[in-house]
């Protein structure tokens, strides 16, 4: 496989996703890829910052002359993404999932904040990406980690279910895996998917290996709120009988009846706090890129890879497994983007990433070789890197010139 190929395209294309200050866009930012201009999305940024990193760390001097700039340049944006984040973000610690310097989205978060309408707010990354940047300039000094702080307590606040110790999504706007069935069109306020807590999970540890880079007290109760949620997800989320973490819905409610002075439902309450949303999409794999699960219950996620094709295949994992009803490979005519099976790469990169952490070395060159295929294939025969593709021939779907979530997989080159 042409793995020279794909380094080559990604070298010699990343310098599309930096861009200098826009508008509200005080510093330097990243986009997507080719065709974004004022555009900054939050997990999107992260994934990319990942990549920079590893080209500026891990890639020849020659390689990184192929960029056509410098480790200074990339520095400068990976910090001023974070620091855009930060300077948008309200008094009562409320981050928008992406700021604009212009064009469709400029001034909408801010204004429907101001209506008060309730918003999923920046996508579990933001103390990621400001521990990656710090890591890779050599300093944590050049934020203000309150504001992080403040966004934690956010999330907290409006985005938490103190009964089943899980974190849930306002509503379905703008989740990352845009129709995600176990968010998608659901009631708002009760899907509490795998992907939100597994990265939630990840923000308390960037937090507290942020506090214990300053010095700070707090990196222990960060970890303490850390392994909280990992004790939640494997308590409410993982599923015995099949061998797999599931989303869950929290959104209950009580019925209130009275008939002549008796009230009905209240003799025996449910003894639950969240009930399972059976279906299996990437997202169900990811605590094992968190490394929340056991060994054990490492060794039966693995089952899922490997039985049938009902997630991976010779050009990656399925973001939802074949067999479930919902299963589609429409092509969108625009957003949602569609993650009902068709292979993201951003997907394959966490999975890959998990199974190595659980010394899953075997499973994990299947994935690797996989991912490789399907993006050798995707420049032999089109030139280009897509957002996402069709499982079963390879076949590129929407917006060509798409870097973001392609980016991880120089990580997974030999």
């Amino acid at each position: 496989m042409q793995t020279n190929q794909i380094k080559n395209y990604i070298l010699t294309h990343v310098k599309h996703i930096l861009k200098p200050p826009a508008k509200n866009l005080a510093h330097p930012f990243i986009v997507p890829g080719q065709g974004y201009t004022t555009e900054l999305w939050g997990w999107d940024a992260y994934w990319e910052t990942c990549a920079l990193k590893h080209i500026f760390e891990n890639c020849t001097k020659e390689e990184q002359a192929a960029t056509g700039f410098t480790r200074s340049t990339a520095e400068e944006h990976i910090c001023g993404s974070v620091l855009n984040f930060l300077e948008a973000q309200e008094e009562d610690g409320f981050i928008p999932i992406m700021v604009s310097g212009g064009g469709l989205f400029d001034g909408f978060f801010h204004n429907e904040y101001l209506k008060g309408t309730p918003l999923n707010q920046h996508l579990p990354f933001l103390c990621r990406s400001a521990l990656a940047a710090s890591e890779f300039v050599g300093a944590y000094d050049w934020f203000n980690v309150e504001k992080l702080v403040a966004y934690m307590d956010y999330y907290e606040t409006g985005q938490y279910d103190k009964k089943s110790g899980l974190f849930f999504w306002q509503d379905d706007i703008m989740i990352g895996i845009d129709n995600n069935p176990t968010v998608f069109y659901r009631p708002k306020k009760s899907g509490a998917d795998v992907f939100l807590n597994c990265f939630i999970y990840l923000e308390y540890v960037a937090l507290a290996d942020i506090f214990a880079a300053l010095g700070d007290g707090r990196a222990s109760a960060a970890r303490e709120k850390a392994e909280a949620l990992k004790a939640a997800v494997n308590r409410e989320m993982w599923d015995e009988r099949d061998g797999i973490y599931y989303s869950q819905d929290v959104g209950v409610y009580k019925n209130v009846c009275v008939v002549k002075g008796v009230e009905l439902h209240s003799g025996l309450a449910p003894h639950w706090n969240s009930f399972p949303l059976k279906i299996r999409f990437w997202g169900c794999f990811l605590p094992l890129y968190a490394g929340i699960c056991s060994d054990e219950r490492a060794e039966r996620l693995c089952a899922h890879l490997t039985e049938n094709d009902d997630f991976l295949t010779e050009y990656g994992v399925r973001s939802l497994a074949k067999n479930e009803k919902v299963y589609s490979l429409v092509k969108s005519a625009g957003n949602p983007s569609n993650w009902l099976g068709a292979v993201w790469v951003v997907g394959d990169y966490c999975i890959y990433e998990g199974l190595l952490r659980y010394g899953k070395t075997e499973l994990a060159e299947k994935v690797r070789s996989a991912t490789v295929r399907l993006l050798d294939n995707s420049l032999s025969k089109y030139g280009d890197l897509f957002e996402s593709y069709n499982p079963d021939s390879g076949e590129p779907y929407m917006h060509p010139g798409f870097l973001s979530h392609n980016l991880p997989v120089i990580g997974m080159l030999k």
